[in-house]
This record gives C-alpha cells, structure tokens and sequence, in this order.
C-alpha cells in the first residue's frame, strides 16, 4: 500500500450536455465539466458573494456511456477520482498548456431533469427505461477481491 493519496470528491451540476466519444479500440470516452457554487462574505463590506468553480472530469467505459445517455446540461452529478495533469500543446498558438482534471472512478447520478423514471433517448426519441444499477457505477478493480 502506497503511502500517498490522490482523491478528489466534486458534487455539482453539468454545464453542458455529455457528448460521447470513442477511443479506436471502442471503449466510450466522456469529458464532463461540472460547475459548484461556493459563498463568502466579504471582509470588508460584510456583502455575501458568490462564486461558481468549473471542474473538468473524464470517464471512461461503462460509466461514460451511462452519463451520456440519462443526463443532460444542469443535472447534478457526485464524481471521486484522483486529480491528473497532463500538457499539450496547443495547436493555435503552438504554446505548451496545462490540463487539470478528475479521473472518475466512481460516480452517482444524484438529480436528473427526468428523476430516475424514463429518459427519452436522443436518437430515437423512444422511452427507454433506466438500469437497476445505474445509482453507482464503480470501476475500481480490487473490489472484486472482496
């Protein structure tokens, strides 16, 4: 056992509708940006203030593809993961930029738009009924070690 810890918990709402994508070898891929709210009071006039912090999360598999189909732009989602980085370079100016996001290892759809009934699938525009499971899609690999 590692004596580190990365771990990130984020409940908040989406800020835009899911779009699915796949990796060449077919596994779906899904960046979602989730928006929270935070209040403060500011020192100096006593006003209470608000903010809104934007957070990038990435889902890979089954859990991606669940996202994409039952939720859309303002539901609420919780996500644990740990926090990873990468660098790019961007393309337009041909700068190095800095990536910060939430790789997902768990996730709880906690509010949708249609409350865990029936969501109307965008395709068809045919109900199609949610999955027993769909509450808590976890992809952590020990635990079925028990």
């Amino acid at each position: 056992m590692s004596a580190y810890i990365n771990e990130i918990t984020i409940m908040g709402n989406l800020g835009k509708d899911p779009e699915l994508r796949y990796f060449g070898n077919g596994t779906a891929s899904l960046r979602i940006f989730i928006a929270t709210q935070e209040q403060w009071t500011d020192k100096g006039t006593g006003e209470v203030k608000e903010g809104t912090q934007w957070h990038t999360a990435s889902l890979v598999g089954k859990q991606a593809e669940i996202v994409a189909k039952y939720m859309n732009k303002g539901d609420k989602i919780w996500v644990r993961g740990a926090l990873q980085t990468r660098i790019y370079e961007d393309y337009r100016s041909g700068m190095n930029r800095l990536s910060v996001f939430v790789k997902v290892q768990d996730m709880k759809m906690i509010h949708t738009k249609i409350r865990h009934e029936e969501k109307v699938d965008r395709e068809s525009q045919q109900a199609t009924p949610l999955p027993e499971n769909v509450e808590q899609i976890q992809t952590n690999p020990l635990e079925q070690f028990g």
